[in-house]
């Protein structure tokens, strides 16, 4: 038919109201009449595929619907169209792939209306209820592969992140970001040979530790300004001792009047891998949380180097998070994780939870690598005035 722009909305119109009415075949002439047209829209053949659809007719609905995305990629009710088809036809894979395109863009089109929202929840269920099967055929078969043995935690992490599960997390540090560094949000405690000999000396750590509770001297805000640096309360807790610290290692020394007290706990220490840089670490304290308080989410300064808690005082609802995995402490058993992979810490009982807080050196850098990290920073230091460690 010639490009008569009267006559295709006339039999646009027609078309439509024989839909409405069940008349496929009249629809379907109508709608077959405007696509011989050389300007002939999606819209037209979209409503061809439609008259198809009521008449049965698979092959010629899904020649319709493919045209249409020909002509415009981004026609949401053609999307749609194609998604319900692969429904019918029993691939939910393919239909979510058609019905994820069409609530992509339905908010850049415009299509708010009270009907246009029905149908996107109508679609949004569906692709949920794919997820689901899909999700439970992965289950299946990937036990008979082995999931859920010993040795399939990463890979179990890995198929959470497939299935929307958990989110990705990367190292994000405030100040110093070292490259190719695998992103480890918590370490197997089992791989350090000298975890164990640590967590056999938590028993007389924690004496000690008590000894300075009893004492309620030398403890200090955890958050606290300096002097020479601009003020940025970001997390809420700046000089609140509602997160306080017993400072044992500082700035890379002993601290004086509270080491001394703790001299078991020093002595564990010293048979760590410490990060030591001059002037900034290691760090070493008793980090208390008092009942209530939560630390937000927040990132470390460097990823040259992990942050150890030895728990030694948890009461229950205690927990620590970082990025997409929630742990809770466990008294005697240390927490290695990297602190620039965002995370928070809360303490949701009536009691105090108390950590022994320090750091050691990433074992992914060599010797000479960690030499020049710390050469880095101390000559940073040089220049400008000493700063204090980083301990967020």
């Amino acid at each position: 038919m010639a490009d008569d722009t009267d006559e295709i909305a006339t039999l646009t119109r027609v078309g439509l109201d024989s839909l409405r009415r069940g008349d496929a075949q009249a629809a379907r002439d109508c709608f077959e009449r405007i696509t011989l047209a050389r300007s002939a829209a999606a819209d037209a053949w979209f409503g061809l595929s439609l008259a198809h659809r009521q008449l049965g007719s698979l092959e010629a609905e899904r020649t319709a619907l493919d045209r249409a995305l020909e002509i415009d990629a981004k026609h949401v009710p053609a999307l749609i169209g194609k998604g319900d088809l692969y429904t019918r036809s029993g691939d939910g894979r393919a239909a979510t792939a058609f019905y994820r395109a069409a609530l992509k863009l339905g908010p850049t089109q415009g299509l708010n209306s009270p009907e246009w929202r029905a149908e996107f929840e109508r679609i949004e269920a569906l692709c949920r209820h794919n997820a689901q099967a899909m999700e439970r055929h992965l289950t299946t078969e990937l036990a008979r592969a082995g999931l859920g043995k010993p040795g399939s935690e990463r890979f179990a992490h890995a198929l959470d992140l497939l299935l929307g599960r958990r989110q990705v997390h990367y190292q994000q540090p405030k100040l110093f970001y070292f490259p190719e560094l695998p992103q480890v949000q918590f370490y197997a405690r089992e791989s350090f040979p000298w975890v164990r000999e640590l967590e056999a000396r938590a028993p007389a750590i924690r004496a000690e530790l008590r000894a300075v509770l009893e004492s309620e001297q030398g403890f200090v805000p955890y958050m606290q300004a300096e002097p020479d640096r601009p003020v940025f309360d970001n997390n809420g807790l700046l000089n609140d001792p509602a997160w306080s610290a017993f400072h044992l290692l500082r700035s890379g020394a002993e601290v004086d009047g509270n080491a001394s007290r703790c001299p078991l706990t020093i002595e564990a220490l010293e048979r760590t891998p410490l990060c030591r840089i001059k002037g900034r670490t290691p760090t070493a304290l008793f980090s208390v949380l008092r009942s209530g308080t939560h630390i937000p989410p927040h990132h470390g300064y460097f990823n040259a180097r992990l942050i150890c808690h030895l728990p030694l005082i948890v009461p229950p609802d205690c927990a620590l998070r970082v990025g997409n995995e929630t742990r809770r402490w466990h008294e005697g058993e240390l927490t290695i994780f990297d602190d620039t992979i965002e995370h928070e810490a809360w303490n949701r009982s009536s009691q105090l939870r108390v950590v022994l807080l320090f750091d050691i050196w990433r074992p992914e850098l060599s010797e000479f690598e960690r030499s020049l990290v710390a050469a880095m920073l101390e000559s940073i230091d040089g220049f400008g005035g000493p700063r204090r460690e980083w301990t967020q």
